[in-house]
């Protein structure tokens, strides 16, 4: 077993809590593992990707799968017998997507253990410096790899600086929490937000192309309004000047980017509150 499967990892998080205890999911990973050629590289991407779908880096998965682990022996001790591998992967993820709390930054209760080690996880990443890089250039090679379209959208949030003024530097940032939570209520799972700098956010969207990606933007911009609104401080709610471009083989993470900024920044001279596209 161990010459067929060497990965690090693999006995620690794989076979010494699953082989005895539930040998039928067990048996299932262990077949996933050995029929895919890309367990070397990326094994735990790669068990994840095939129970649920979702794509995630290794060291994304890695933290997912302990979590579903965790999910699945607390699930068996309520129902007092065993849970299928693929079953606890669904439940736990399905949990994830009706948490929002994971997402707030200013945050300081989170009810479940779930929710909380996800938030710091998630609030880790969002507004690490250079994570947005990390994560476009890894999209990007993928893309070109398997010939995917690769989107990706800049926000700004227009007058954020009058916001400030307005609301106390508090009450910015808790605009700017909102505004994050619309944008993970309105994107996929697959779909990935980061931090750019103060109030912009470059979200990077796998297997996507333009249109697709324009008509997102468009709904983002609808609902940061009208959600915005219901701020007693900002009757006028906040609006949000959006940028798409579609990425080419011969582009370059940095090149992209930069592109990104000046459709945005010339978008804004014109019209706030609107959507562009990189022609």
């Amino acid at each position: 077993m161990a010459n067929e499967l060497p990965f690090d990892g693999f006995k620690e998080l794989i076979e010494t809590p699953l082989e005895k205890k539930d040998s039928k999911s067990f048996n299932s990973i262990k077949r996933i593992f050995l029929e895919e050629r890309s367990v070397q590289q990326a094994p735990f991407s790669t068990l994840i990707l095939k129970l649920s779908g979702k794509e995630f880096s290794n060291k994304e998965a890695i933290f997912h799968w302990r979590q579903i682990l965790e999910n699945k022996n607390r699930i068996e001790q309520k129902i007092g017998r065993n849970l299928g591998i693929q079953a606890a992967v669904l439940d736990y993820f399905d949990q994830l997507s009706t948490v929002e709390s994971f997402i707030n930054p200013f945050s300081t209760t989170h009810p479940e253990e779930i929710s909380t080690k996800y938030s710091e996880e998630w609030i880790e990443k969002i507004y690490t410096p250079g994570y947005h890089l990390e994560k476009l250039k890894e999209e990007m090679s993928r893309s070109k790899r398997y010939k995917h379209a690769l989107t990706a959208i800049l926000l700004d949030v227009d007058e954020f600086r009058k916001i400030n003024e307005a609301l106390t530097y508090k009450g910015g940032d808790q605009i700017l929490t909102l505004i994050v939570k619309i944008i993970k209520k309105t994107i996929r799972t697959v779909d990935i937000i980061t931090r750019y700098s103060g109030d912009r956010f470059l979200l990077i969207l796998p297997n996507t192309n333009k249109r697709e990606a324009m008509e997102l933007a468009e709904r983002i911009r609808e609902n940061v309004s009208s959600r915005t609104k219901k701020n007693q401080d900002l009757p006028g709610g906040a609006t949000v000047t959006l940028s798409v471009g579609q990425c080419t083989k011969d582009d370059s993470s940095s090149d992209f980017i930069k592109r990104l900024v000046t459709i945005l920044e010339d978008g804004k001279r014109r019209k706030r509150n609107t959507v562009y596209s990189i022609p």
